[in-house]
């Protein structure tokens, strides 16, 4: 057996506590001076004996359980001797059902093993009912596939642009990948605006290298449900229901004094801009000095005063000047608040962006954004895939190791309630 983390098992220094517990825990006895012993009865010696084996029983319970806790964290692992000239096939989940792929996989398992590419790498099964629909985290899998016995590792996926995270990981298997297209490039109705007037359909339209967006105006084919947050949709293949939202009015509370009416102006002027940009309505509600705010209602608050605002809830944009900063807005470290580390002017509104950083504070997208990772459909081309491939130079680098952490885990259970029962008969 070895240990995928070994040095967690400096650890094992700690079987010296329950051992000290236990010597420690020994009591000397003591002498009771009686006038006669007449009216005493003779001790169970074999009672004796049993309790004092049921002591030893449970140091050394405890001592495996502390044992077992150690493995555990330094992750414990069994060599396999499996034959590694075969060749290993990773399925995505999602492509489980793929009406040419199942036939050749059914042939490929009758001589070579077949799994799916999830954690664990289960065994794949031809009539499994529900495949799965999220992208796998690529990379992550790859560093786990050195526990597999082969040698060489072929990958059917999708190979889907958001699947692939962090740096590329080093392997010491042979990692060849299959890149399967997707079947239909039909566009993806993502979801539906409206302000009262119009409707707005948005649709992701993907080829598998890029995503395009799509945006029409909606005049018939589709019909709002009674509290209008879903849009009935009349397709070809039937009727699909997608979100609907109502774009309001965005709410602008601005707080100011006669001190601070210069840069009022450049923040109403940005607020127009970008009114005329999304084609959206924005409402700004002035409030002159010693006026209070709640902030609850507006969707951002702008504090242009000197006093502090830092008890107020919402979101807010304070006016706190910083010479050091590198943008006019900056985070804070109270949540929801964000400060305004300049004064504004005609040259540093146009030059640092202002109007934009003022639509990212805004986060208008947010409902948007997770409907566009979950319908990214775009690919990676199979010659960027390869991960960084290491030639094994050691016996141990060239062997195969079995996770053992799940029998690990079982027996710790076990130990631990055996103990438990123990300890309790012991008091009675």
């Amino acid at each position: 057996m070895v240990f995928a983390n070994p040095s967690y098992l400096w650890a094992l220094w700690g079987l010296l506590v329950p051992l000290a517990i236990h010597l420690w825990s020994k009591k000397e006895a003591k002498t009771i001076k009686i006038g006669s012993i007449q009216l005493l009865d003779e001790s169970n010696s074999r009672q004796s004996s049993s309790l004092q084996l049921n002591e030893w029983f449970l140091l050394l319970l405890r001592m495996l359980v502390i044992t077992l806790a150690v493995m555990l964290m330094a992750g414990p692992q069994w060599r396999t001797h499996k034959n590694r000239d075969l060749v290993t096939y990773l399925v995505e989940p999602s492509l489980v059902g793929h009406h040419t792929l199942d036939k050749v996989l059914d042939s490929l398992n009758e001589t070579s093993e077949v799994l799916l590419l999830k954690n664990g790498f289960p065994e794949w099964e031809l009539d499994l009912e529900t495949p799965g629909t999220a992208t796998p985290h690529y990379w992550q899998l790859v560093q786990k596939m050195d526990s597999l016995p082969s040698d060489s590792i072929v990958v059917f996926s999708h190979a889907r642009v958001q699947g692939f995270r962090s740096v590329r990981p080093t392997t010491h298997k042979k990692i060849n990948w299959v890149v399967m297209e997707p079947e239909n490039f039909a566009d993806t109705p993502l979801m539906a605006l409206g302000n009262g007037e119009e409707t707005e359909l948005i649709s992701l339209v993907g080829d598998g290298q890029n995503n395009l967006f799509k945006k029409e105006k909606l005049t018939n084919g589709f019909s709002l449900t009674e509290n209008k947050d879903s849009l009935r949709l009349e397709a070809d293949n039937g009727t699909k229901t997608i979100g609907h939202t109502v774009l309001n009015p965005i709410e602008v509370a601005l707080y100011s004094d006669t001190e601070t009416e210069a840069k009022k102006k450049y923040i109403e002027a940005s607020l127009a801009a970008l009114s005329n940009y999304l084609q959206r309505d924005i409402n700004i509600q002035t409030f002159e000095d010693g006026e209070q705010p709640d902030g609850s209602s507006a969707d951002l608050n702008v504090w242009l005063r000197s006093d502090s605002s830092d008890t107020f809830s919402g979101k807010w944009l304070v006016f706190h000047e910083d010479p050091l900063a590198k943008r006019l807005i900056e985070p804070s470290t109270k949540e929801g608040h964000h400060y305004l580390t300049k004064p504004l002017t005609a040259e540093n509104t146009v030059e640092d962006h202002f109007a934009e950083q003022l639509l990212t504070l805004l986060d208008l997208d947010v409902d948007i954004e997770e409907l566009i990772s979950a319908a990214d459909s775009r690919q990676m081309d199979a010659s960027e895939l390869e991960p960084n491939y290491v030639e094994p130079k050691s016996k141990r680098e060239r062997a195969t190791f079995k996770d053992m952490s799940h029998w690990a885990f079982f027996v710790l259970l076990v130990l631990m309630m055996v103990e438990r029962v123990v300890s309790y008969l012991k008091k009675q």
